[in-house]
């Protein structure tokens, strides 16, 4: 029999979250390994981290919503991703509300838009260094200077925008070498999902002492480019309705497919584990 990339997870999600912080614990939905943490989690896991210093492997952060949930269901490689990431963030507040039914009291949304600023300023004492990757022409470039007016004496290692395509091998190479002479240890990723995650397992290895955080549209949303939905209904997990509202074109297809897929996901989990 052929098991789907969530069936191949489903059962023992923590004996295969090989690169999750041992530190905090997690519980599956739909095989994805979701963080039982909060934001002063995230912080405190990074923290550990780098305090290990500048030879320890690189890694990454996922902040996860239903969406990639979803996507992860089709795609072993992008699977693989959130079993390899140092954290999966509960991003989207109905993996928060899940996590406590299941029990875990320790959870808690972790927004990505909030966590660049958040870590910006918990990093100032010890003097982390951040790097801006991604976003389209001058996104990194206008995030940066507006997190350092916003935590002044932050420390920028640098910025850049990636090409809309594939790296070559050369390009990779030299991207490393830049992020690792300026002596990054917080490398921000603006790109979308998946393909932030793919990215982050792809290029972490090659940057040792650095932890990479995939936040996406965090970019546009802390230099005001895209609004972000009012703070009632993010409160009440309605985030997504007001970026449909929004977009309806290009969401509304995608959430057409999502949120039955996700519930369909949360119910088998709910229910009895499948024999092996």
């Amino acid at each position: 029999m052929i098991l789907s990339a969530s069936d191949r997870y489903h059962d023992d999600a923590s004996r295969h979250a090989w690169g999750h912080d041992p530190e905090v614990g997690h519980f599956s939905l739909g095989g994805v390994p979701v963080s039982i943490t909060d934001m002063a989690g995230l912080v405190a896991a990074m923290r550990r981290r780098l305090r290990r210093g500048p030879g320890t492997p690189g890694t990454f952060v996922v902040f996860r919503d239903a969406h990639g949930v979803v996507r992860a269901q089709d795609d072993p490689e992008i699977m693989a991703a959130h079993h390899a990431a140092l954290l999966v963030c509960p991003d989207g507040r109905p993996l928060a509300w899940i996590g406590r039914l299941r029990g875990h009291a320790g959870i808690d949304q972790v927004p990505g838009i909030e966590s660049v600023e958040t870590v910006c300023r918990a990093g100032l004492a010890e003097g982390w260094k951040h790097f801006f990757l991604g976003g389209g022409p001058g996104v990194a470039e206008a995030l940066a200077g507006e997190m350092a007016r916003r935590t002044p004496g932050l420390a920028v290692a640098g910025h850049e925008t990636l090409p809309f395509r594939p790296l070559t091998e050369a390009e990779s190479e030299s991207l490393h070498e830049r992020i690792q002479a300026a002596g990054t240890q917080v490398l921000w990723i603006g790109l979308s999902t998946p393909k932030q995650e793919l990215f982050m397992q792809a290029h972490a290895p090659f940057l040792p002492g650095t932890i990479a955080m995939g936040v996406g549209a965090a970019f546009d949303v802390n230099i005001n480019t895209i609004p972000r939905a009012p703070a009632a209904m993010t409160r009440v997990g309605l985030e997504w309705l007001y970026r449909l509202i929004r977009e309806p074109r290009r969401l509304g297809r995608r959430y057409a497919t999502v949120v039955p897929r996700f519930l369909a996901i949360v119910a088998r989990d709910a229910g009895p584990r499948p024999r092996p």
